[in-house]
């Protein structure tokens, strides 16, 4: 018999959620902007579950923070293309708005796991 499958952490959960609600926007976008700023988008954020992904899985520490230092990278980059979406209306503000607050909320869970790992990762 195969063990359960493990609980994924909320961040991630959280980071699929956001593409869920992108990926269902996608179709509504004018195709310029959907092989644009649109795929722009999609791909970041499917790099930020990659990394997210990989830093479940790492056993190294300094690898785990190095992952999550560049996930909280990742995250910023896609608030900044989704407001130069916003502000060239391929995405309405109700949107937008969905996804700023939850990728706000992802920003905060991944500084406190930076925190966490930094706490517990001794320094070289």
């Amino acid at each position: 018999m195969l063990p359960p499958p493990r609980k994924n952490p909320l961040v991630l959960i959280k980071v699929k959620e956001v593409y869920r609600v992108w990926h269902r926007h996608l179709d509504n976008i004018k195709k310029i902007d959907r092989n644009t700023i649109g795929n722009k988008i999609d791909c970041e954020l499917l790099e930020l579950l990659e990394l997210l992904f990989k830093a479940m899985f790492a056993h190294d520490a300094f690898e785990k923070l190095s992952l999550v230092s560049h996930a909280i990278g990742k995250n910023d980059l896609i608030k900044f293309f989704l407001q130069i979406a916003w502000e060239e209306k391929v995405c309405d503000h109700k949107k937008y708005e969905e996804l700023i607050v939850l990728l706000d909320e992802i920003g905060r869970m991944l500084g406190g796991w930076k925190r966490h790992l930094q706490d517990k990762t001794p320094t070289k």
